[in-house]
Parts: C-alpha cells; structure tokens; sequence
C-alpha cells in the first residue's frame, strides 16, 4: 500500500471528513513537489502522522439504524400499554404474537456490531 493510499486509511478510521483527508493529501503532495523526496521521510509513517489529528465521532449508518430501531422500539411498547391501560385492548389481538426479541437483540448488539 503507498504512503497516500495509507494517509488516507488513517485520518478516516480517526474521524475525519473527506474533505480534510483531501486537505492533508495536497499539503504532503506539496511538500513532496516542492521538497522533491518522499513524503514519508519527514513526515514520518502515515500511522504516525495522522496520530496528529484528534479522534472525531463518527455517525455511522450502522448506529442511526441502532437508534431509529430503538425509537421504534419503544414507540411499539409504549402504545401497547397505553392501548392495555386506556381501552383494555390487548394489541396481540390484532397483529398477531409479533414479539420484539429479535429487534431488541439487534438494537442491543449493534453497538458492538458497527465497530
């Protein structure tokens, strides 16, 4: 892997945007023109190099399914209880005996399951 393809990997698995990937990538494609070696001889590997960069939180599409998931979720419960306590309504009437084990194990493991 070259030392680009690797200076990109880094600063993206640290959080940042592309467009500050591309702003990192033309400043050592700068130097390297300008100074006319390897980039990596002083900026040293690009490992280290993007340690230079604070770690950013990422928003995946893997945890805004976690949480849409968990919303829904809970929206689900609280109108079975609340259709339960008010109208004496027992929601498995109508939809069958729909349980929310399998959504309820995929919210719970999907934190574990986007990294």
């Amino acid at each position: 892997m070259s030392y680009e393809r690797r200076l990109t990997f880094n600063p993206r698995m640290r959080g940042l945007s592309e467009a500050e990937i591309a702003g990192v990538l033309d400043d050592v494609r700068a130097h390297k023109a300008a100074a006319g070696n390897l980039a990596n001889a002083d900026f040293s590997t690009a490992e280290d190099y993007a340690k230079q960069f604070p770690r950013k939180k990422r928003r995946t599409r893997g945890s805004a399914i976690v949480v849409v998931g968990g919303v829904l979720a809970i929206a689900y419960i609280l109108f079975a209880i609340l259709l339960a306590i008010l109208f004496r309504v027992d929601i498995r009437e109508y939809v069958g005996t729909i349980t929310l084990w399998p959504g309820l194990v995929l919210i719970l493991a999907g934190p574990w399951l986007d990294s």
